[in-house]
Formats: structure tokens, C-alpha cells, sequence
């Protein structure tokens, strides 16, 4: 299921860190009302051995906006559109209750009205689709060097190591929703990213490399309408890995 909800700057202007993100994952939380699944989501959620997944995703936010590189904010002056996906239908109906019923929200200390509020079911019917991100996608590997030091290396749509990693964080997800693994392959292919899709951010004060673009998925049409609905890559629940499927084959 996928959440879109459209909001308008108050006081005609809103002014954001440009490193927002983690913004949007405090809003997020604070609109779930039901608190002992807010912090099962949070603290918990579902686990595939070491690693947890919450298993949601959100978009960037869009709308009319300038940049300022001193002192690194955004100024969004309209309208402004954000995407929720989940697989998890208690979490749709947590936010699309709490947004229907508040005439007005918070991104940090500033006020935005709510403006409308769509609801749509998120369906892939074929097994190849192309895709466009709404987040930009990171896919990194952490390791232990030597002196016992955590490394972690992010790696390019292009390189080797990006469909695998992104194939085995779609199995780990998958098995941990589902208690089994997922009985089909999935190929990512890179169709469209350049140096400027390249996206260097921070959440909480940690580094992130990810990148828009577009690219290329095959499987089988459920495992693609598992991932429209918690993206892809590492990261989805800090606001990385959301797509639109621009065409189906």
C-alpha cells in the first residue's frame, strides 16, 4: 500500500535542513498511535538472523524549492507531496488516520497544513519492470578491519557487488516478513545513472552514499510488489530505496 500525502507550507515558506530525512522518519513515528506498535517497529521489527528490517519506506520530498548551499537548506514555497510505502497494513492505517484527522503537522519546529491525503494499492503484474527512484537507493557492506576498526564500503550501480547485495537484502527481507525465502532470483540492472544521480547525505550525523536514476528489475511479479512496497537496498525505514515503476513488459 502506498501513502501520498500533500501538504502546504503555513506560513507560505518552510525552510529545512537539507540533510531532512531524519525529519520525515520522526514524523513518521510520532504519527503512530497505537505506541506498543510504534515501538515494536522501532526497537524490534522483523528479524532475519542478526539483521532487522521494518519494512517501509518514504520518498524525498517534492515540490517547488530552492537551495541554499550556505547554510545547506532547502526552501520548499508550495505545495509539498511525500510518499509512504509499506507492506505492513496496520502502518497504512495508523497514517492515513492520523493525517485525515490533523488539520496541520510539524517538520521540526515549523508547520505545514495537510492538504489532501491518497491511498493506493501498490501492484506489479509483470516480471520485468523499470523504475525510477523517489529516494535514491544505497547498497554498502560493513566489515571489521584488523585493528578491529568498522569499515563501511558503499558501492555504484555499476559495480559487481551492487546486484548481489541488493538480490540477498531483498531475500533477508522477504524470509523475515514471511518466515521463508523467496523461491525466485531477482536481477537489478542500472538503466540510466550518471555522476549526478550520486547523492551523498547524512542521517543522524552518518555519512550515506546513494543514487537516483533509473534502472531495471526482474522476478516474479510478487517479489517486484514486495519491493515497490519496501523498496529496495539498504536503508528503506531512513528514507532510501522507494521507486516508481515507469513501465511494465
Amino acid at each position: 500500500m502506498r501513502l501520498t500525502v500533500t501538504m502546504k507550507p503555513k506560513n507560505n515558506v518552510v525552510i529545512l535542513p537539507l540533510h531532512y530525512q531524519y525529519l520525515l522518519h520522526g514524523l513518521l513515528y510520532n504519527s503512530l498511535q497505537d505506541k506498543s506498535f510504534a515501538s515494536f517497529l522501532h526497537e524490534i521489527g522483523f528479524q532475519k538472523g542478526k539483521r532487522t528490517y521494518k519494512l517501509f519506506t518514504f520518498s524525498r520530498l517534492f515540490g517547488q524549492h530552492k537551495i541554499q548551499l550556505d547554510p545547506k537548506t532547502i526552501i520548499f514555497d508550495d505545495n509539498i507531496s511525500w510518499h509512504v510505502s509499506t507492506v505492513l497494513p496496520e502502518l497504512t492505517q495508523q497514517l492515513g488516520e492520523y493525517f485525515l484527522l490533523q488539520n496541520e503537522v510539524h517538520l521540526g519546529n515549523q508547520s505545514v497544513e495537510i492538504q489532501s491525503i491518497k491511498m493506493e494499492e501498490s501492484e506489479v503484474k509483470s516480471s520485468e519492470i523499470e523504475i525510477e527512484m523517489l529516494s535514491p537507493v544505497t547498497v554498502y557492506s560493513t566489515y571489521e578491519t584488523v585493528d578491529g576498526t568498522q569499515k563501511t564500503q558503499f558501492f555504484h550501480p555499476y559495480d559487481e557487488a551492487f546486484p548481489h547485495l541488493v538480490e540477498l537484502n531483498f531475500r533477508n527481507k522477504y524470509e523475515a516478513y514471511y518466515g521463508d525465502p523467496p523461491q525466485e532470483r531477482l536481477f537489478i540492472e542500472p538503466l540510466h545513472v550518471t555522476k549526478r544521480h550520486k547523492v551523498v547525505t547524512t542521517f543522524k550525523n552518518y555519512y550515506i552514499t546513494a543514487w537516483q536514476g533509473r534502472y531495471r528489475l526482474r522476478s516474479s511479479p510478487k517479489y517486484l510488489t514486495f519491493l515497490l512496497q519496501t523498496g529496495i537496498g539498504g536503508r528503506n525505514s531512513q528514507g532510501f530505496g522507494m521507486f516508481r515503476v515507469i513501465c511494465e513488459f
